[in-house]
């Protein structure tokens, strides 16, 4: 089963409000599909479900950056990833 990693679940980057966030949106719909979601947020702090980064990066197969937060720009994924904000270095550049 696969796993999708959702970076970011905060309604915009370098956010804690949740309030109307497509994320959780897309959570769910993902969870229609993939095995596992798991989600992080270094700002968010009213969602017990949410896993710490480094848990998200080692398990996920696949990630989605779902808000643009400046703490994203620094990792490398070693698995594919969908950066529709392009915050993420560019591949072999981290």
């Amino acid at each position: 089963p696969l796993t999708v990693g959702l970076l970011g679940m905060a309604f915009k980057g370098e956010s804690d409000a949740i309030r109307s966030s497509l994320s959780y949106k897309l959570k769910r719909l993902l969870k229609l599909r993939a095995g596992r979601v798991l989600c992080t947020d270094p700002y968010v702090t009213v969602d017990s479900d949410l896993e710490p980064l480094d848990v998200v990066l080692e398990q996920a197969d696949l990630l989605v950056v779902a808000a643009p937060h400046q703490a994203y720009r620094s990792i490398a994924p070693q698995v594919p990833a969908f950066d529709i904000w392009n915050i993420l270095p560019p591949s072999g550049s981290a």
